[in-house]
């Protein structure tokens, strides 16, 4: 998650308008799932079916990557810190959708992630208009984290402004609750399997132009990626 998280932390909060009227929190996930750069056309297709075969997953969308390029470099215009980090040749072939059922997003995620052909899944809240006014932050940490770099992101989390029900979810306890919101979405239950869960911190954060902090952690040691995603689904 690491690779795109920045990107998808810079577009939301540049997106921001000055204010927020009457927000309403976001009751979709959006789904992006970044494709391996040798994938062939039959495993691409493949990939597609499988993600078009997931409960409560819609408008699923190919992107090419000369598409992806383009947007990018009109979405980083103003930002020439991100832009310049930007090369065609990295950017890959992309497919989106939509998870109308926030509770089993991130595990429609993590079973995706697995899927030959796909080099990685990420999530983040759905376009709302206004957006809200809060968003639910989880900051996943690697399996290999010492101890040192555990406290540090304790730390940094603890120390952001104005955040709300931080709580510290670990691996055995992430795969049951996921495995518990997902008993009557067919068979992804038992798609989920143990070793796809993270630990992770998760909270409430504002959301505002400023970030509050939320770029630093993505820079700490130990940390896998950063998700913006509706509260909900925490």
């Amino acid at each position: 998650m690491r690779r795109v998280a920045p990107f998808l932390v810079s577009v939301l909060l540049l997106g921001l308008p000055a204010c927020a009227a009457q927000p309403e929190e976001s009751t979709e996930v959006a789904l992006t799932a970044f494709l391996d750069n040798d994938v062939t056309a039959e495993r691409k297709s493949a990939v597609e079916q499988r993600l078009r075969s997931m409960p409560s997953v819609e408008k699923v969308a190919f992107e090419t990557r000369e598409q992806v390029y383009e947007r990018q470099k009109e979405d980083f215009k103003d930002n020439p810190e991100l832009l310049a980090s930007l090369k065609p040749e990295d950017v890959p072939e992309l497919l989106h959708a939509t998870v109308t059922d926030v509770r089993i997003a991130e595990a429609v995620e993590l079973v995706m992630a697995e899927v030959d052909g796909v080099d990685d899944v990420t999530l983040r809240a759905a376009d709302v208009d206004p957006l809200p006014s809060r968003i639910g932050i989880v900051v996943r940490l690697t399996s290999s984290a010492t101890g040192e770099q555990r406290t540090a992101v304790e730390q940094a989390v603890r120390a952001l402004p104005n955040v709300k029900s931080v709580e510290f979810e670990n691996r055995d306890a992430a795969y049951e609750r996921l495995r518990q919101r997902c008993r009557d979405k067919g068979d992804l239950a038992t798609q989920l399997r143990p070793q796809m869960a993270h630990e992770s911190w998760r909270f409430v954060a504002p959301l505002d132009k400023k970030g509050a902090g939320l770029s630093d952690l993505m820079k700490l040691g130990g940390v896998d990626g950063v998700l913006l995603v509706p509260v909900a689904m925490l």
